[in-house]
């Protein structure tokens, strides 16, 4: 429910002042009348209103576009505007939780922006305000809130200035030591000499004298140099004469610099005619003086900003008929400023129709008090066809109608827009069926007003089974209950919701999981009218989430287990490393043994026991062979694919790798090199393994003494180094060829004892991206090739 503020802390020195200005229910007044109607024209509202509150209403001593001349206290917004300092604005009061049960809100049409200024007097009271009032939502300009403010001084002026003056009208009426005590002005008398003989004590605070100060020519004291001598002799020509006497002058200020005073004083005289002195009043106007100056100036700022907003005003006195147009008003007609068109001319300019809507205002606001506001079609004195808001209300005196006033404004460009903006929507609407979302629309009791062809499609129904329906129908229970308690009334109360998780049934009754955002439509009045929702279907999304998640399950197990796997791996390298110092160094001490017992019988002459070690050495040599590639396949297995590649010399390489093999078949060995290349990048232990695989095979393949020649040739496109190792032996047997480098291919029995010598030398080269091929085979010897990439 609305909730009236409370009353201002001075409530009762408020009200005292507002009872001494003697204005409530008082006939109109053209000064207040202007007032208000430069109000309304500078912050261009259909409503403008001078507010005077008692302790139960809010009295209107003048107002432009409202039709009562009183409303309660409890219900005005201006009841706010007594409480503030300076301007009061409310952009939009359905947005705002003070007025938004405000019945002036609730109202058709509802008011919406609101803007007063308290109506300060001398002593600090506030007796009023002066507002405006719009009924769509918007906010004053800069300038617009300077020129409310100064408006309202000049209405706090202009009420102070005629309680000074009914205060002197009464002066005959009552005593004049009465009026003097208790009179606004400063009053005074003088002798017939001109000699002053009372003041009283606003005189005194005036002039800045005391009563003792003032007898005299004491009050001249008080006048600033540059005036003194002139007031002095005007006022002493006029006693000399037995004349009024009346001028501005300048005092002295409390706070320094200078007041401006307007002095006037009548003759007294005796029953015989003579001079018996002079009684007289004493005014500050300095502030009356601002006031005025600030009125002009904010006229001119009004005619200003009429230019610059496309506003002018108008008034028709309904007695003479009248009509004056402000200098906008002409320019929206295309004519010069200054113009005084007729009331026939006036109305000529609107169209047939228009006029007939004009004429009807007119007579409602004549007969009920009703103001206009009409967009209207009109053909400027140039012929431009435009549309103009015109606005307008009737003035009032003595409870007859005198005088209409209003403004007009140019909204060609609004009504295109607003023309434009009904097209759209009729496109809008008629789009809508047809769209590719999912959409509908429901009313405040969630019954289906329409939905799209996709909605239906993803759904599986038909539109004469949902049109109608509550939408309930067609969720789970737990979405029905939420849409109940949470989704439906956030819409109507906000405006909107968005993302808001449901489940919608489909007609095969599967269920779908969607994501709902709905904006709100209201009436004129702010009531709801229906939701607008559009529908993400986000069941495959919430599916693939799951798959995701059951994904990443799965990944993490899966590197726990190859972490697990590593660490094996890390285990049995070391083991390796373990064996081969502790299997493979017996051995070589073995085999050095070996050679120096056969050295030592060959000196002796014993061959017999000579060529049974040497037997004996190349047993063990195998043996040795077998050990390394054993050793080696377990590191590659092991190794992850790892290796480091550094420059190493070809010959070297090519030297080292000979040397491996058993003495008496070193010399079987030719090199051909085919390129001038130095070094090559490559792991230089592993390539020394692969290559000596490959000749060692090809030895043993190779009958009797015959040669194996090993070729070293290099390319640019792509850069790779190449060996080849060509043999003579029978070639290999064709059953093996399809399975020759994986591990375990035996042939022939001379492989070795595991099938590991060609698997060897292919992983060697899976390593270094390069290859390991069989060129050729057959009764003529076998060719393999190995190409090391050199590229990055």
């Amino acid at each position: 429910m609305w909730t009236a503020p409370p009353p201002p802390p001075d409530e009762d020195r408020r009200l005292a002042r507002l009872a001494a200005l003697s204005v409530m229910d008082t006939a109109p007044e053209p000064l207040f009348d202007h007032l208000v109607a430069l109000a309304a024209q500078i912050c261009g509202t259909p409503v403008a209103l001078l507010g005077l509150l008692d302790e139960r209403r809010q009295w209107f001593k003048a107002a432009v576009g409202f039709g009562r001349s009183e409303t309660p206290r409890a219900q005005t917004f201006c009841a706010h505007t007594l409480l503030a300092d300076g301007l009061f604005e409310v952009p939009d009061a359905r947005l705002d939780e003070r007025f938004v049960n405000h019945p002036d809100v609730l109202a058709d049409p509802p008011l919406r922006f609101y803007a007063g200024v308290p109506v300060r007097l001398d002593d600090g009271s506030h007796s009023g305000t002066l507002c405006v009032v719009d009924f769509r939502p918007r906010e004053l300009t800069d300038a617009q809130r300077e020129g409310l403010m100064r408006l309202a001084d000049a209405a706090a002026e202009a009420l102070m200035m005629r309680e000074r003056v009914l205060a002197a009208a009464d002066a005959d009426l009552q005593p004049f030591q009465v009026l003097a005590e208790t009179a606004p002005l400063g009053i005074f008398r003088a002798d017939a000499a001109g000699q002053g003989i009372y003041t009283n004590p606003v005189w005194q605070r005036i002039y800045g004298l005391s009563a003792s100060q003032a007898l005299g020519d004491g009050w001249a004291a008080a006048l600033v140099p540059e005036d003194r001598e002139s007031a002095l002799d005007h006022w002493r020509r006029c006693v000399q004469r037995h004349q009024p006497f009346e001028m501005r002058y300048r005092v002295h200020g409390a706070g320094g610099g200078s007041r401006q005073v307007w002095a006037r004083a009548q003759p007294l005289r005796t029953p015989d005619g003579a001079l018996a002195g002079y009684v007289g009043m004493a005014e500050d106007v300095t502030d009356r003086i601002t006031a005025e100056r600030e009125l002009r100036e904010s006229k001119a700022l009004l005619d200003r900003t009429g230019r610059v907003a496309g506003v002018g005003g108008w008034s028709l006195d309904l007695q003479t008929r009248e009509l004056v147009w402000g200098d906008q008003t002409c320019r929206i007609h295309d004519l010069e400023p200054g113009h005084r068109p007729t009331l026939e001319e006036a109305v000529d300019y609107y169209k047939p129709d228009a006029r007939s809507a004009i004429e009807a205002a007119v007579q409602r606001a004549i007969a009920h008090g009703e103001p206009w506001s009409l967009e209207l079609p009109l053909v400027t004195a140039a012929g431009r066809e435009i549309w103009v808001l015109a606005q307008g209300q009737v003035d009032w005196q003595d409870g007859a109608p005198v005088r209409l006033v209003g403004a007009l404004q140019d909204v060609t460009e609004h009504h295109r827009a607003a023309v434009e903006l009904e097209h759209s929507r009729q496109r809008l609407r008629a789009l809508y069926e047809a769209t590719p979302a999912l959409m509908h629309s429901v009313d405040t009791a969630g019954r289906l007003l329409s939905v799209s062809d996709r909605w239906l499609e993803r759904l599986g129904y038909r539109r004469e089974q949902v049109i109608g329906r509550l939408l309930d129908d067609f969720m789970t229970p737990e979405s029905s209950r939420q849409v109940r308690e949470l989704y439906r009334p956030a819409v109507w109360r906000d405006g909107h919701v968005d993302d808001c998780a449901v489940q919608l049934i489909c007609a095969d009754g599967q269920l779908r999981d969607v994501r709902v955002s709905a904006v709100a439509e209201y009436d004129a009045r702010g009531r709801p009218l229906r939701a607008l929702a559009l529908v993400d279907d986000i069941t495959e999304e919430l599916q693939r989430r799951a798959e995701l998640a059951q994904e990443q399950r799965m990944r993490r197990q899966t590197e726990r287990h190859v972490q697990e796997l590593d660490q094996l791996l890390r285990e049995r390298s070391e083991m390796l490393d373990v064996l081969a110092h502790e299997v493979r160094q017996p051995l070589n001490n073995a085999s050095a043994a070996l050679q120096s017992a056969a050295a030592s019988l060959a000196g002796r002459g014993e061959r017999q026991a000579q060529e049974r070690l040497t037997r004996a050495q190349a047993v063990l040599g195998q043996v040795l062979a077998g050990v390394d590639n054993t050793l080696a396949a377990a590191s590659l297995l092991a190794g992850g694919g790892r290796i480091a590649r550094l420059d190493t010399d070809i010959d070297t390489l090519i030297a080292v790798t000979i040397a491996d093999l058993p003495r008496e078949q070193r010399d079987r060995i030719t090199v051909h090199r085919h390129t001038a290349t130095r070094t090559a990048l490559m792991d230089m232990s592993l390539m020394r393994l692969a290559l000596r695989n490959l000749l060692s095979n090809a030895l043993k393949y190779a009958p009797g003494r015959s040669v194996v020649t090993l070729h070293v040739m290099d390319f640019d496109e792509p850069a790779a180094l190449q060996f080849e190792v060509a043999d003579a032996g029978p070639g290999i047997p064709r059953e093996l060829l399809p399975r020759l480098f994986t591990r375990g291919a035996r042939g022939g029995g001379h492989e070795s004892a595991h099938g590991l010598g060609l698997y060897i030398v292919r992983r060697v080269m899976d390593l270094h991206d390069g290859s390991a091929e069989l060129l050729r085979t057959g009764p003529l010897g076998t060719v393999m090739r190995l190409t090391l990439p050199q590229a990055g």
